[in-house]
């Protein structure tokens, strides 16, 4: 049995990959960081709230996946 593969997500993960690749936020510019939660997981470094980012700075919501 083939799986059909679903072409939007594959054009978001290689947008997301493209953006990991260069290794700063499209969104503040912060570096961004694999979370190790889920495989494939970036997270910009000022996500989350003040406290828990990985560095100090105004919230930035950016995530992506590339796997």
């Amino acid at each position: 049995m083939k799986i059909k593969r679903n072409s939007k997500l594959d054009a978001l993960k290689a947008e997301a990959s493209i953006v990991v690749a260069k290794g700063t936020c499209p969104t503040c510019g912060t570096k961004l960081y694999r979370n190790l939660s889920l495989t494939g997981w970036w997270q910009c470094g000022h996500y989350g709230s003040p406290g828990f980012q990985k560095e100090a700075g105004p919230h930035c919501d950016w995530q992506a996946f590339t796997e």
